[in-house]
């Protein structure tokens, strides 16, 4: 047994070491611009602004706490679309790139239909329907709703 104790130390040591250097890596999502906050601004009000998660805007910016972000604090706005629950929604200060969109044609959602189910009908991926309608949430479309079908 104590002739695999240097073995186990160094196997221990190299886990911590390539544990530390994973958890460090910064985020890689794309930036859609920079918000400065304004006195009584939340991470969740932000968030809302741009359907932007406050989790993805705390994690691009360094913040432990969520709870302590302070008036003139510039935040880089990640790219990490979410559904949030209602709430306050600050101003937005950056507008969210449109994205470049011709329709071939218009679908109005019925009763049961899905973008997976439009997508296939029109032959258009579900992820170009929901970029050109700016739907962040793939399993949320209302009844009624009047979709743009980008060309395929």
């Amino acid at each position: 047994m104590r002739r695999f104790a240097p073995v186990l130390l160094v196997v221990a040591l190299l886990l911590l070491t390539t544990v530390s250097t994973v958890s460090a890596a910064p985020p890689r999502w794309g930036i859609l611009g920079y918000h400065v906050v304004q006195p009584g601004e939340t991470l969740f009000c932000i968030g809302r602004a741009y359907r932007v998660s406050p989790w993805a805007i705390a994690t691009q910016n360094g913040i432990v706490n969520p709870n302590l972000i302070q008036p003139g604090m510039v935040l880089a706005i990640p790219a990490v679309y979410a559904s949030l629950p209602p709430g306050p929604v600050c101003t937005p200060q950056i507008t969210p790139p449109v994205p470049s969109c011709s329709c071939s044609s218009y679908y109005i959602v019925r009763s049961g239909d899905t973008l997976t189910y439009i997508s296939l009908l029109y032959g258009v991926s579900m992820w170009r329907i929901a970029e050109c309608n700016r739907i962040y949430n793939l399993n949320y479309i209302r009844i009624g709703d009047r979709l743009c079908i980008p060309n395929p």
